[in-house]
Order: structure tokens, then sequence, then C-alpha cells
């Protein structure tokens, strides 16, 4: 099966968000398309934050991936952030993954971008042994995350001098 891996633009828009929503369905993650929905508009139209892929087999789209962008000095600077890479259940198998992640590390080299960092469920195995085979490893570390409120709390906590 031939398939390509190109850049979205806005007209992507709803079948990009298709696919996400059964990313998240499939990874049983909460989808709220009020938050999601501007949030991947912000990010076709912004390129300074990332880039949204397409796969498709002919004209029908068949996964996708998001690539964002991400600061450390441990890497050295600027690193890609793969926060999703998703093939409908129907495609699985035939190396299109496989072929997204070829395409994005070229798109990073490209850039100057020589890290690239996922997260994987803990319980998606085959999506880790997956990365494994691509040659992407565990780090020793958890990851946190805290939703930091847009409205200020009235009082700062107190600091001891």
């Amino acid at each position: 099966m031939l398939v390509s891996f190109r850049p979205c633009t806005a007209r992507d828009f709803r079948p990009l968000l298709q696919l996400i929503r059964a990313y998240f369905l499939h990874d049983r993650i909460p989808f709220h398309a009020a938050t999601l929905g501007p949030a991947l508009r912000t990010l076709l139209r912004d390129k300074s934050l990332g880039h949204a892929f397409l796969l498709e087999a002919g004209k029908t789209p068949v996964g996708y991936a998001i690539l964002t962008y991400n600061y450390d000095l441990e890497y050295g600077g600027l690193q890609g952030m793969l926060t999703d890479l998703f093939v409908l259940k129907k495609y699985r198998g035939e190396g299109i993954g496989s072929l997204a992640l070829y395409e994005i590390e070229d798109f990073c080299r490209e850039r100057g971008i020589d890290t690239l960092e996922l997260q994987v469920r803990r319980g998606n195995q085959a999506a880790q042994t997956f990365y494994r085979k691509a040659g992407y490893r565990l780090l020793g570390r958890i990851v946190m995350i805290r939703n930091i409120p847009l409205v200020r709390a009235k009082s700062r906590p107190s600091q001891r001098e």
C-alpha cells in the first residue's frame, strides 16, 4: 500500500480532529473538543510551535503525527516532542508508523534538532515495543504535570526568609 506523509494545513483541520478523537479513544484520553479544537487551529497556524502531519493511503487519512518543540539545556537546546503518532487499527503492521518516524526524524534533522522525545502510556505494550525497535529508550524519570489555573489565586503562599 502506498502511503504519503505530508504537513497539514488549515484545510486538514476536520480529518485531523477525527483522527485525534480516534487516538484519544484508543488510548483512553479524555477528548474535549472545546479545548482541543482551538489548540489544533493554533498549531496549524503557528509553525514556531510545531507541525501536524497527515498519513494518507491515496486520499484516505489513515494516521497522523504531531511534533512540537521544547527547549532543554540537557539536550543542547531545541528538541522535538512527538506528542502524538497514531495509525488507525485497520492500517497497523504495514510499516506506516515506521514511515512516520523516519519522516519526522528527517524533518527534525533538517532543522538541526537532534533529540526527539515522546511519551507512551505505561499499559500500551505494543507502542512501547514499536518505539524500542525504532531505537527509543526509557529515561529514568517519570512525567509529572500540574494544570495551572489561568485566574490568579487571591493570596500567595508565604515565603520564609
